[in-house]
């Protein structure tokens, strides 16, 4: 593989590999100035884009539907993309917040409608209740979570859940 043009990640960071493979690979870029920002928060547009790209960026029709995604902008394809399959919903009927910072638990969720949209066998669920947060995951969000955590996609934060809070850009890498 090509050395990262990175500034800010190091061979040494344990994000590193993951950071290298979702470059190599067309995943994940920059954010300018040689910078791959691995701490920055990750928005809602940013990972329906990931997506988008590891699916080959299919042939789009139409509009996702909702208000604020406007046409032409990098990542409009990708959120009517993954509406058109289920894998989104919006924040409301009628919008999607694509600059919000995606929480670990609307991370799940997608990923988990993705699986699910793939194909993949998503019946596997770990008990959640040995979290003490556990009571924070929203309902929608349940069944993602137990899958995610069952399948080791999350691990627990200091045996936290932590469902409102944010994924960083290596985290979402190395996921």
């Amino acid at each position: 593989p090509e050395p990262l043009p990175f500034t800010d990640v190091n061979e040494t960071d344990w994000f590193h590999d993951a950071v290298q493979y979702v470059y190599d690979n067309g995943l994940m870029d920059g954010v300018g100035g040689n910078r791959f920002a691995p701490n920055s928060e990750t928005t809602r547009a940013q990972l329906v884009t990931i997506l988008y790209r590891l699916e080959g960026e299919p042939e789009v029709s139409g509009t996702s539907g909702f208000s604020d995604v406007a046409a032409g902008i990098w990542y409009t394809d990708a959120v009517a993309w993954a509406a058109a399959n289920g894998i989104v919903n919006g924040t409301t009927d009628t919008t999607f917040a694509p600059g919000d910072d995606i929480t670990r638990q609307q991370l799940v969720t997608v990923l988990y409608r993705y699986a699910e949209s793939k194909g993949y066998d998503v019946s596997a669920s770990a008990d959640l209740s040995g979290y003490p947060d556990a009571g924070q995951v929203q309902d929608y969000a349940q069944p993602a979570m137990a899958w995610a955590v069952a399948e080791g996609i999350v691990e627990g934060m200091d045996g936290n859940l932590n469902p409102t809070g944010d994924a960083t850009r290596a985290q979402i890498a190395t996921i």
